[in-house]
C-alpha cells in the first residue's frame, strides 16, 4: 500500500439500489459524464442532456474520429468539453469534445514506471473508465494494483498508490467521488493460475484521499487468510463504479465468486452435493464470507453494513473449465459474478443482476430482497434507467457465457414503476 509522490503544483452481473433519495450530487454536474456510471449513483443516464431526444436522435451524425491504434478500453468520461478515455496500446488521451483535436495523452508505463500488463498486452494500461474530480483525474490501472492522480489539464502525474502489492492483483473498477475521496473496488488475476497456485486474493474496498492517494481504509470481502493458499479467495469486485447513498452515509458494491475455499468447507459442500434434499441455508459458509453477494458499506468508517449473498456456493477458476478436471473443487462452479456496481435510483426498490441471469430488487437499509426476476440467460452488459424504467438485455455467447448451460439471451426488458 506504499504511496509515492510526485511534484503538484496547479481517477458477470449487476446490483440496483433503490431507495427514496433525491438526485443531490455535490461533486457531479448533471450534463457531464464523470465515472463509468456516470455519476455517483452509476445511474448510467445524463439526466442533464437535453439536444438529444427521441425528436432529434435520427439527426446524430459523425462530426470526428480520432485514431488510437488500438481498442479502446473503457467508457470515456466527458467534463468540461474533454473526453478522457484509455485505449489498449497503454496510452490515455485527452480529447476536445467537440472538434476531437488531441488536448494530451500520455503513456501509462513511461509516465509511471510501472511494468508491462500481465496478459497478451505488452504495455502497462487502464481498461477502467477515467474518474474527473475536480482537477484531477484518477485512473486505474490493469496489472499492477495501483491507482494514479493525474493533472486533469496537463496529465502530469502527481500520486501513485499501490493498493494491493499481491500478485495478479488488477484495478478493473472505475471509481467514485464523494467529499474529496474515492470508493473503488479491486480484482485478480489470481483464478487463472494452476490448481498448485491458486489463490490467496481477497477482493475489497478502497477509499483513498483524492489529492494525495492515501488509503484511509480498505475493507476486504472474505476473512483473512493469511496470505496463504487453502483458505478463502475471491469475491472481487471489479465492475463498473460504486454507488454512494448519500443520507445513509453507504457506499454500495457486488462481489464475484470464490476462487478457492477452505478443504473442511469444500468437503462440507460436496456432501450436501450428495443429499437427495437441498439444505438451506448454506450451513457450510461461515460468517463474513461475501462471494456473489451485495454490499454495503459506511462511508466513514469502511464497516459492512449489510451483505447479501446471491445464488449459493459458487467456486470457480481456471481449471473448472476442463470438465472433469480432478483440480477443479466440487461445485457448484458457476463463475457467477456480479460484473456491474449497485445503480441508486428515486423510487423505493433495489434491484441486482448476475451472471446467471436473475434480476433483484432489495431494500437499501437492510439488503432485504423485494423481489427478484429470473431471465434465463446470461446478464453481462449494464442496466440503463430513465423515466421510471430500467432496461437491460441478456445473453453472451463468448467468454463466460461458454462456462454454463444456461440459455442463450434473445430479448430486452423494461421494468417500470408504472
Amino acid at each position: 500500500m506504499a504511496v509515492t509522490r510526485k511534484r503538484c503544483e496547479n481517477l458477470v452481473c449487476f446490483l440496483l439500489i433503490i431507495p427514496l433519495v433525491l438526485f443531490i450530487v455535490a461533486d457531479y454536474a448533471e450534463a457531464e459524464w464523470y465515472n463509468h456510471g456516470g455519476d455517483i449513483s452509476n445511474s448510467r443516464s445524463a439526466v442533464g442532456e437535453f439536444k438529444i431526444s427521441r425528436k432529434t436522435v435520427k439527426n446524430l451524425h459523425l462530426r470526428w474520429k480520432f485514431f488510437v491504434g488500438n481498442d479502446i478500453s473503457a467508457t470515456p468520461a466527458i467534463a468540461n468539453g474533454v473526453v478522457y478515455v484509455p485505449s489498449w496500446n497503454g496510452y490515455l488521451y485527452a480529447l476536445n469534445a467537440f472538434t476531437g483535436d488531441l488536448v494530451w495523452k500520455q503513456h501509462i508505463g513511461q509516465l509511471t514506471g510501472l511494468p508491462a500488463t500481465r496478459t497478451n498486452v505488452n504495455a502497462s494500461v487502464s481498461r477502467t473508465t477515467p474518474v474527473v474530480a475536480g482537477d484531477m483525474l484518477l485512473v486505474g490501472i490493469y496489472g499492477a494494483g495501483v491507482m494514479i492522480g493525474l493533472e486533469r489539464l496537463t496529465g502530469e502525474l502527481v500520486w501513485s498508490t499501490t493498493i494491493d502489492s499481491s500478485p495478479l492483483v488488477v484495478i478493473t473498477s472505475s471509481g467514485t467521488v464523494h467529499l474529496g475521496a474515492l470508493y473503488v473496488g479491486v480484482s485478480s488475476l489470481e483464478e487463472t493460475l494452476p490448481a498448485n497456485l491458486c489463490c490467496t486474493f481477497r477482493g475489497s474496498m478502497v477509499k483513498m484521499d483524492v489529492r494525495t492517494g492515501a488509503i484511509l481504509w480498505q475493507t476486504y470481502t472474505l476473512p483473512d487468510n493469511g496470505g496463504r493458499l487453502g483458505g478463502y479467495s475471491g469475491a472481487a469486485i471489479w465492475g463498473s463504479s460504486p454507488s454512494i447513498d448519500i443520507p445513509r452515509g453507504l457506499v454500495f458494491a457486488a462481489t464475484g465468486n470464490l476462487y478457492t475455499a477452505p478443504e473442511e468447507v469444500q468437503r462440507c459442500e460436496e456432501e450436501q452435493n450428495n443429499q437427495t434434499t437441498a439444505t438451506g441455508p448454506d450451513r457450510c459458509i461461515g460468517p463474513d464470507v461475501n462471494f456473489n453477494s451485495m454490499l454495503a458499506f459506511d462511508m466513514n468508517t469502511g464497516r459492512i453494513r449489510w451483505s447479501r449473498q446471491l445464488g449459493g456456493y459458487d467456486i470457480f477458476f481456471f481449471a473448472c473449465l476442463v470438465p472433469n478436471n480432478p483440480d477443479c473443487p466440487s461445485g457448484p462452479n458457476l463463475d457467477a459474478d456480479f460484473g456491474e456496481a449497485p445503480m441508486l435510483l428515486t423510487i423505493f426498490a433495489d434491484g441486482s443482476v448476475a451472471a446467471n441471469g436473475p434480476l433483484y430488487a432489495m431494500d437499501a437499509d437492510t439488503g432485504a430482497i423485494l423481489w427478484s426476476y429470473n431471465t434465463g440467460a446470461t446478464i453481462y452488459g449494464g442496466v440503463s434507467a430513465s423515466y421510471g424504467c430500467i432496461y437491460l438485455g441478456h445473453g453472451y455467447t463468448v467468454g463466460v457465457g461458454l462456462f454454463h448451460p444456461w440459455t442463450r439471451g434473445i430479448a430486452i426488458y423494461a421494468f417500470c414503476v408504472f
